[in-house]
């Protein structure tokens, strides 16, 4: 590449990226004219959010402070937490079990070492099959996790698992997009290495793919934990278990001080998890 060329394509004013920006720029405008966002409005309002969070003091527990510190509720908030942990992993797991062969399916590389060759047939095949991925991807993830909850709620009732159901589905499509971008990143030197000497699809996918993939594989599914154990803490809004239940509860009832104390344990849990996925990404990647 000689100086003139390097200078154009390093030029962050030139005509092409000065008409992305414009457009950007438009585009931004325009949402925010007609989302009527505006800080004024927040800051015209502060006034009665600070009414709200200190509550009323003729009505007992209104306010946020102090927040509940009965032992009795520590233990049932504490245990309802456990249990959206342990939706949260569950629906982990089921996710990944459709996820994994998603994301393979939803990867043009990977396709190519499962139905290798050019012919009308072979191409027609990958094509369907990528097709179908992602278009079963793209409906899990499209549709939020509450949706998913009620139409569970509907089939198994109220509880847990409708709850574990409708986040493993939701997860599943996340991780499939996110995994297969993963996939399509892989060096195919390995790939094409292995390839030559004849090695199946399954040694291919085990040897040259897999070690690749490891790293961001466990990042991904270590954030998708984390963010299940969030979503699984709203669910309880809909009946499917958890400790969002007490929230819904308690925001109902206008119980702001057991409101703060659930507010508490959920950003809690969520720091130690976190703490625990540093650790965990610092082993193996």
């Amino acid at each position: 590449m000689n100086v003139v060329e390097l200078k154009e394509n390093s030029n962050p004013f030139s005509l092409g990226k000065s008409i992305v920006i414009i457009i950007a720029l438009f585009i931004i405008a325009q949402s925010w004219n007609d989302t009527q966002m505006s800080f004024m409005s927040l800051i015209d309002g502060w006034q009665y959010m600070a009414e709200y969070i200190r509550g009323n003091p003729s009505i007992e527990n209104s306010g946020f402070f102090p927040p509940n510190l009965n032992s009795e509720d520590l233990i049932t908030y504490g245990l309802s937490m456990l249990e959206t942990i342990q939706m949260a992993i569950v629906a982990l797991v089921l996710s990944i079990l459709v996820a994994v062969p998603l994301s393979y399916m939803s990867s043009r590389n990977i396709l190519d070492i499962l139905i290798p060759g050019k012919s009308p047939i072979q191409e027609f095949t990958k094509r369907v099959i990528y097709g179908s991925a992602t278009f079963f991807a793209n409906i899990f993830r499209s549709i939020n996790e509450i949706i998913w909850a009620l139409i569970f709620v509907s089939a198994v009732g109220l509880g847990p698992m409708a709850g574990i159901l409708a986040l493993g589905v939701h997860t599943a499509g996340v991780l499939s997009k996110l995994l297969s971008e993963g996939n399509e990143s892989i060096d195919p030197g390995p790939v094409e290495a292995l390839t030559t000497t004849g090695a199946g699809f399954i040694k291919v996918l085990v040897y040259a793919v897999i070690p690749q993939t490891m790293p961001h594989f466990v990042s991904m599914c270590l954030y998708r934990f984390e963010s299940d154990v969030r979503s699984a803490a709203i669910l309880g809004f809909v009946g499917a278990g958890g400790i969002g239940f007490y929230l819904f509860d308690k925001m109902r009832a206008f119980e702001n001080g057991d409101v703060c104390t659930i507010i508490i344990i959920i950003v809690l849990t969520v720091w130690g998890l976190d703490k625990f996925s540093a650790i965990i990404r610092k082993r193996f990647i």
